[in-house]
């Protein structure tokens, strides 16, 4: 009873582990940032992980290597500092300066396992922008 009980909580793991994802989308034409420096690229991250009891991280995505299925065990990542890294991590590849107009959103699931397993997710949205010269 006891095995088959850990393998329905590992597959029910495996089945929702998203981690973190990093997407990039073209500006709509003449769309500037609120400093009004013209937008390269519109961003979005998102960033999942499973908690024990809301407070305890068993997993959570890697913040500096979004869209790899790669997590990190007992971090607890989902923080506005560690998503502004993810937002910032391919700036370089993007041919951007930095990133403005952050916004952050939090979520939480509790569902799953009775309220002792949540699954909170945190998504970050903001724009590339290059620096005036």
């Amino acid at each position: 009873m006891k095995k088959s009980y850990l393998a329905a909580v590992a597959l029910l793991l495996a089945g929702c582990a998203q981690t973190s994802t990093l997407q990039w989308t073209a500006p709509v034409p003449g769309q500037q940032s609120r400093s009004g420096a013209p937008v390269l690229w519109n961003l979005t991250a998102v960033n999942n992980g499973m908690y024990l009891f809301y407070f305890i991280p068993v997993w959570c995505g890697y913040n500096t290597r979004p869209n790899r299925h790669d997590y990190e065990l007992g971090k607890h990542l989902l923080t506005e500092p560690e998503m502004r890294r993810m937002l910032d991590c391919h700036l370089q590849e993007l041919k951007a300066d930095r990133v403005e107009d952050v916004e952050f959103t939090e979520s939480s699931s509790g569902a799953l396992g009775l309220w002792i397993i949540w699954k909170r997710s945190m998504r970050a949205t903001g724009v590339a922008v290059k620096a005036a010269k």
